[in-house]
């Protein structure tokens, strides 16, 4: 029984052991690394951002947005239990923001998987697709921009919470004048940056 059990783990061990080898000598790059050849992308796309952060359209958006405040009553846990069909969803994809930031990311289909626009209290604004929670106050991509003013770049490449494609996530800041009063969350697929 010894015997068998062993042989059993050695053909399932060393096909996995040659080809962890194999990936590792290619050069290839795993899911997580950012390499300094994705980073000119990146910058590439950071400054897109900044300049679809000023649109004009955009800064009305989220103006009026901020003027209204988050949705009554709802917060992650209600989100989540949401369906892309719901009219509460379909509205944020819909609206003109949603369709301008629809019209960006099927510009560049391959780099660009999910954008995403939030009002000066974490709530959405217009979305391409629907992001995984309503509120993203506590999550850097959020918080770096809002706070600090600043772009933002996650450092490295992870599944995306609501598309599970693997991205490097983005933000810039929305200002009215020097004032910060929203953010602008671009999904970058990794596969594209290579």
């Amino acid at each position: 029984m010894h015997a068998t059990l062993l042989q059993s783990l050695t053909r399932s061990i060393v096909p996995f052991a040659v080809c962890c080898l194999a990936l590792a000598g290619s050069g290839a790059s795993l899911a997580g690394d950012v390499t300094a050849k994705m980073q000119p992308k990146i910058d590439a796309y950071k400054k897109q951002a900044v300049t679809w952060a000023a649109d004009p359209l955009i800064v009305k958006a989220v103006k009026d947005a901020n003027a209204a405040g988050p949705v009554a009553g709802m917060g992650n846990a209600k989100w989540r239990d949401l369906k892309e069909s719901d009219p509460a969803v379909k509205g944020l994809v819909d609206n003109a923001a949603g369709q301008l930031l629809t019209k960006w990311m099927n510009a560049d289909a391959k780099g660009i998987n999910k954008v995403v626009l939030t009002g000066d209290k974490s709530h959405r604004v217009a979305f391409t697709s629907m992001p995984a929670v309503y509120l993203g106050k506590g999550r850097p991509n959020f918080d770096t921009s809002m706070n600090d003013g600043t772009v933002w770049q996650q450092g490295e490449s992870r599944p995306d919470p609501s598309t599970n494609i693997d991205t490097v996530q983005i933000s810039a800041p929305v200002k009215d004048g020097t004032t910060v009063i929203g953010v602008l969350l671009v999904s970058l697929t990794a596969a594209n940056l290579q």
